[in-house]
């Protein structure tokens, strides 16, 4: 819902954020659940229903309570029933919020609620999600996400929707993601002057007594998980016990092999002796037992008992004339002890050839297949980093796995489209093995009851940000031994289950204790806007200074002075009416800028592309085989042509994958190009929510001016298209130093192109130098991030630009003509400087300087009238004359530095690109994988 354009907010600026629907009605009485008998005792027997009246009870007599529940104890489902029961009994109006970390969460969570209730998605319980929703003005609980939550806190509006809420759920606090730390202030701030507002913080059995004391110690109810017996076998044990296709692991087996027999034989007196029948037969049950049991005590009795009675070491069962050697030699892996030096030297092998930073797919298969020949039943959930590893595993299961055994694999994953992940919760026909790879999204609140055995890789994707030179770095790295409890505890829901971890004992003793808030680790960009939105009285640095675990100083001011530089915060850290709108839309701030410009300058469906593209990442994979990475190479250099530029060559990559019109013809495309399938289908879901999204808050319209296709007029002009891609990833600018020729940026006075880049493998080539910078034809790059590589670091998705671009769509939205032209003794007579921030200079004839800064300051000045009512915004002629203009200045300016400098996609017909998209989403039920 949206505030009415215009209204005022405390510091004075136009407050127009979506927030939920449901919100901007009073609560009502809820209806009585019609629950089946079935579903009753189903919920009945959860360890949480012995808690039902003691939960109530502390929740009417205190105004913020912590439940605490291992997994499988019922929390997430059961208490917003219990609320929803009591107000039904006590004809009480009430409307619950109940948030969820992620959106799979929040849907999963809503609809079993529904189920249970016997009630229809979207009536008395519905769920809000970015881009989705399912709630009427009646709906009394309303599931979410933490970021859909956040935004009904900020501005003025906030407090008429917390009056129309009278519970608040966060669940999962102890997952301490950065938007449920910033949650817990703003709510903190918000209850003495919302004494009817009643805050629940649901969490595992992790740092409960944190939380209380953050809330003045609140009481804490801890409520035992159903959780079964749970088999865990370490790195160590697996490659002792499983079948595996690694070598080294083989050979050093056969050694431990060979010496635990000898070993045996040493032990043992080979006397004979005469036996009666009795011992004959206790015997005879002793070898059965050690053969079926597979028990090392049993060996162990064995052993003692030949030498306590004198009996050969070659003693035969009487009718299958079984040793006690061949049956250990059979048995061995699990009958031998894993002593310290045999552990050392098994993990020794294996890591020669497995590195400790690796995923070890075959091992994985190996379990897969071990699992699968000695169990006959339960689904297995294996825990893996990220999307790449998901489909590199997918693709090793259905080529080795698929043929042996009858399997249904699934993937689960947070970009995936809801309808896809909804899939993986219900249940396979009998004889058929359920496989799920998922990242750790299945570590918390979404509960598959099939999975029986959990295969966990140890490792999870993690994104550190250094705020002091805004180098990121995204790594898969080791989890926490919190996480680790949790994704065993999946294994155990509704039968015994067994949980094999990838690494061995000792790496999980140095495992930290708790994974570090996502608060500290990460760019506080996004929480510094929403804190300046919330905020009255205080700074944003005073604000999160009150978080549970307090971020840096360095963060916050990095990231205040980064949108400050974006234009989103004045000076006065106060909000501007950029940033009110960047507020608006659900993309990152730079990229909802870069939008904002595509739209002004009518280069809409590029841009939009560009931003869809870079909030999936990733659309190209890395090829298997070292033959194959010259080819992958070739490929994208193709793609490129002459542009320079990363983000032209994904462009190009999505419009050719768009062109092939079915499913079959764009896996094919995939697997000739090196592109990943499932992540263009996610570009190409998110383009069409984003899309929706703006057409409904008013910023495009259906038809006539600001219609796709009016805001696509200039949308085949690559050159204005990148002056809009700078706008956005400003700051991130770097320059050849023509005398040193190195690359640099603000803050690094050497950095490299990475090689994945087409900028540096085009200018390789032409230069046919190792020296990636050396070639290139202008010495500006924009660029998408900077990562971290060893001591050095690198720039990742890159752009060439013009020197001119960079002088009318980098720096500040503002720029003062007598401060940034100077001139000195050491110039030319008719020379000048430009500077357009405190870093980047540009020298250029004086009378070309002022008119490049008019042409700046008109197309600025032009987006700041934009911003005060995006929706209500109208091109004139003289406006599209400047973008007309403008688009054929920087057109020739490429063509005279020889880079592309058109979009031939972009010329067809709007109505044409617009089949596509449709052709599509008709098709999205197919299987995408």
């Amino acid at each position: 819902m949206f505030c009415v354009p215009g209204t005022s907010s405390t510091k004075g600026h136009p407050i127009r954020l979506h927030s939920i629907n449901v919100t901007s009605f009073p609560p009502s009485v809820p209806p009585f659940p019609t629950s089946s008998g079935e579903i009753l005792a189903v919920r009945k027997s959860l360890p949480i229903a012995q808690f039902h009246e003691i939960i109530l009870k502390c929740i009417r007599h205190n105004q913020v309570i912590i439940i605490s529940g291992n997994t499988g104890s019922g929390k997430t489902t059961q208490v917003p029933q219990f609320i929803l029961e009591e107000a039904a009994q006590q004809n009480l109006p009430c409307r619950i919020i109940c948030t969820q970390p992620r959106r799979i969460s929040a849907v999963t969570v809503s609809e079993r609620v529904c189920v249970e209730r016997n009630e229809q998605l979207g009536d008395t319980v519905g769920y809000q999600i970015r881009l989705e929703s399912r709630v009427k003005s009646t709906t009394n609980a309303l599931f979410c996400t933490n970021g859909v939550l956040l935004r009904c806190l900020m501005g003025k509006h906030s407090s008429k929707f917390l009056k129309n809420v009278t519970h608040i759920i966060i669940d999962e606090v102890h997952e301490r993601d950065q938007y449920s730390d910033f949650l817990l202030i703003a709510l903190k701030d918000k209850l003495s002057k919302n004494a009817h507002l009643k805050i629940i913080l649901m969490s595992a059995t992790i740092e409960s007594d944190t939380f209380s004391k953050y809330f003045n110690n609140c009481p804490v109810i801890e409520i035992p998980g159903r959780l079964f017996p749970i088999e865990t076998f370490f790195l160590e044990d697996i490659l002792l016990n499983v079948d595996t296709s690694n070598h080294n692991v083989k050979d050093i087996r056969k050694k431990m092999i060979k010496s635990f027999e000898a070993q045996a034989v040493e032990r043992t007196k080979p006397i004979t002796v005469n036996m009666d029948d009795e011992t004959i037969l206790l015997m005879n049950d002793i070898l059965e037992v050690c053969w079926i049991e597979n028990n090392p005590d049993d060996f162990r009795n064995f052993f003692m008992l030949i030498e306590e009675e004198n009996i050969s070491i070659d003693f035969q069962h009487t009718e299958t004339k079984m040793t006690a050697l061949m049956i250990a030699a059979a048995k061995v892996p699990r009958t031998m002890p894993l002593t310290p030096h045999s552990t050392k030297q098994i993990l020794d092998a294996y890591h020669t050839s497995v590195g400790d930073d690796r995923i070890d797919h075959n091992l994985i298969i190996d379990v897969i297949l071990h699992i699968c020949r000695k169990h006959p039943e339960g689904g297995i959930l294996v825990f893996l980093p990220g999307f790449e590893d998901i489909q590199e595993q997918y693709g090793l299961l259905n080529s080795k796995v698929s043929n042996i055994h009858c399997i249904r694999m699934f993937m689960l994953h947070s970009k995936m489209q809801t309808a896809d992940q909804h899939s993986v919760f219900k249940p396979v026909p009998s004889g058929v093995r359920k496989i799920i790879l998922s990242t750790n999204i299945a570590e918390t609140s979404i509960t598959m009851d099939d999975v029986v055995y959990v295969i966990d890789s140890g490792k999870v994707k993690q994104k550190y940000y250094d705020s002091l030179t805004s180098t990121s770095s995204l790594a898969a790295t080791w989890i926490s031994q919190a996480c680790a409890t949790q994704r065993a505890g999946r294994a155990g829901r509704t039968r015994p289950g067994t949980c094999f971890r990838l690494y061995s004992r000792m790496r999980h003793s140095e495992m930290d204790q708790y994974t570090l808030p996502e608060i500290m680790r990460v760019p506080l960009t996004e929480i510094c806007l929403q804190t300046a939105l919330i905020i009255k009285d205080e700074s944003i640095q005073e604000f999160l200074n009150k978080a549970i675990t307090a971020p840096s100083t360095t963060s916050i001011k990095q990231s205040i002075k980064y949108l400050q530089k974006v234009g989103a915060l004045d000076d006065e850290e106060s909000v501007t009416d950029l940033g009110y709108t960047l507020a608006e839309l659900p993309v990152d701030a730079r990229l909802g800028k870069m939008l904002l410009y595509g739209i002004l300058l009518k280069c809409y469906e590029p841009v939009l592309l560009v931003v869809c593209i870079l909030s999936i990442n990733d659309l190209f994979v890395i090829p298997p085989f070292p033959g194959d990475k010259e080819r992958a190479k070739k490929v994208r250099q193709d793609l490129a042509e002459n542009s320079y530029s990363d983000c032209y060559c994904l462009l190009r990559a999505y419009q050719r994958w768009l062109d092939a019109r079915s499913v079959q013809k764009r896996k094919e495309l995939c697997n000739r190009l090196f592109l990943n399938h499932g992540k263009l289908t996610m570009v190409s879901e998110l383009r069409n929510k984003l899309h929706a999204h703006l057409c409904s808050i008013g910023v495009v319209k259906s038809y006539g001016p600001g219609s796709v296709k009016d805001l696509n007029e200039f949308a085949n002009n690559w050159s204005l298209v990148k002056g809009i891609l700078l706008v956005g990833l400003y700051p991130n600018v770097s320059y050849l130093e023509k005398y040193s020729k190195t690359m640099k940026t603000r803050f690094e006075k050497k950095i490299f192109i990475h090689p994945s880049s087409v900028v540096g493998g085009k200018a390789s080539k032409k230069q046919k130098t190792t020296d990636n910078a050396l070639c290139l034809p202008s010495e500006w790059i924009t660029f998408e991030e900077k990562c971290k590589s060893g001591r050095g670091s690198m720039i990742r998705c890159n752009t060439v630009i013009s020197p001119i671009t960079i002088a009318i769509f980098a720096g500040p939205l503002s720029l003062d003509d007598t401060e940034c032209i100077t001139k000195s003794d050491a110039m030319e007579q008719d020379h000048c400087r430009i500077a357009v921030d405190d870093w980047i200079n540009l020298m250029a004839k004086e009378s070309v300087a002022k008119s490049v800064l008019h042409t700046r300051r008109m197309v600025h000045g032009l987006f700041l009238k934009f911003i005060e009512n995006p929706r209500i915004h109208q091109s004139d002629s003289n406006e599209r004359k400047l973008l007309d203009a403008l688009g054929k200045v920087l057109a020739i300016e490429d063509h005279t530095i020889d880079v592309t400098n058109q979009l031939e996609y972009f010329t067809k017909n709007d109505k044409q690109k617009e089949q596509h998209h449709r052709h599509y989403r008709r098709r999205e039920h197919y299987n995408r994988f």
